[in-house]
């Protein structure tokens, strides 16, 4: 960072390109659930293109930080909180729907409790908020792929190889996390960051 007004730039400031399409994918959470329980000819294909567009803002949100010096404390919020519950409000709909089984969601929806319990943790303790890793990142891509491919009523096996893959990448975020959150919580007691694995 080159002078103080960056440093405020960076950690302040809320009316972002990243932080309001990080905004825009939260908003896009209720016609996504709207189109897919109205349960129309038109449904699918809205929801499909809802999926999109919110992926490409997922994209695009961290691209345009990096890239324009935007990165923020509210971008590391936002940003998880929107993949989060665009998340767990497409698995609980397709689990009403019959299109997801119950411990697919179950295990879904618990993980990202769980590290947003450790961050709400961090940020009352630290002050610091855990920006999201390039597993987590993968993980959402992945179930993103999962959503769409229900949607396009591919294959039931295909299906199966993809809540499989939901399922590995989920776990493999999860220890990610847990491994940052740790060292997170040593060095904030001052006893310095666990040997790395």
């Amino acid at each position: 960072m080159k002078n103080g007004a960056t440093d405020v730039s960076r950690t302040d400031r809320f009316f972002t390109i990243p932080n309001l399409l990080s905004l825009l994918r939260l908003v896009l959470v209720v016609p996504f659930v709207l189109v897919l329980i109205a349960h129309e000819p038109w449904s699918k294909p809205w929801a499909i293109a809802i999926v999109l567009v919110a992926a490409l803002t997922d994209k695009l949100d961290g691209d345009l930080a990096r890239k324009y010096g935007q990165e923020s404390e509210w971008g590391r919020i936002l940003d998880p909180l929107a993949d989060k519950l665009g998340i767990a409000a497409a698995a609980i709909v397709f689990l009403v729907l019959d299109l997801l089984p119950a411990w697919f969601v179950a295990a879904l929806v618990g993980r990202d409790l769980l590290i947003g319990a450790g961050g709400l943790y961090l940020k009352a303790r630290t002050g610091r908020v855990l920006p999201s890793n390039m597993a987590g990142k993968w993980a959402v891509g992945v179930f993103i792929l999962t959503i769409l491919v229900i949607l396009l009523e591919a294959p039931p096996v295909v299906v199966s190889v993809m809540i499989g893959a939901s399922i590995v990448m989920l776990l493999v975020s999860l220890f990610m996390y847990i491994r940052r959150f740790i060292e997170a919580a040593f060095k904030a007691a001052g006893e310095g960051p666990i040997g790395s694995a």
